[in-house]
């Protein structure tokens, strides 16, 4: 895994555009002290260096019925790629990492209700090779959602 140093105009951008991933090259630019055209080469090359990813985020409470779930996997340490590669391609889920503790793998889970979360966790995440144990926490409301770096 490679790092890339960020100096203060990268730190600035990031910054910039963690307030609002739609805002002007050239709005960046007037407030940072630089030109659009700076702004914007600086941008490509961070999203090219992966360092930079600008997403939309859905609130899921305004799609409708859903359901948001924290579902932690205690797993074999000899299936734990399996798992996670397993985990990473179901389309409910929209975050997996390796944790520390008392689990081994978190997974957030978006389904359309309780019932489609039951089914997910027994039918499909219970069944695979690896997952030892299984404890879910359903989200009932977030209440700051905030992808920041700390720059």
């Amino acid at each position: 895994m490679s790092t890339y140093s960020l100096d203060d105009l990268d730190r600035g951008i990031l910054r910039e555009l963690e307030e609002d991933g739609r805002r002007a090259f050239r709005e960046i630019g007037r407030t940072l002290g630089t030109s659009e055209a700076t702004i914007r080469a600086r941008v490509k090359r961070l999203q090219d260096l992966n360092v930079l990813r600008i997403v939309a985020f859905a609130d899921p409470n305004s799609l409708g019925t859903t359901q948001l779930a924290l579902v932690f996997l205690d797993v074999d340490p000899a299936d734990h790629e399996r798992v996670i590669e397993a985990v990473c391609e179901l389309p409910e889920a929209t975050y997996v990492s390796t944790v520390m503790g008392r689990f081994d793998i978190c997974v957030e889970l978006l389904v359309t209700d309780n019932a489609a979360l039951w089914k997910l966790i027994n039918e499909r995440i219970g069944r695979i090779t690896g997952v030892r144990n299984v404890e879910t926490n359903s989200i009932m409301r977030v209440h700051k959602l905030r992808y920041a770096t700390p720059v």
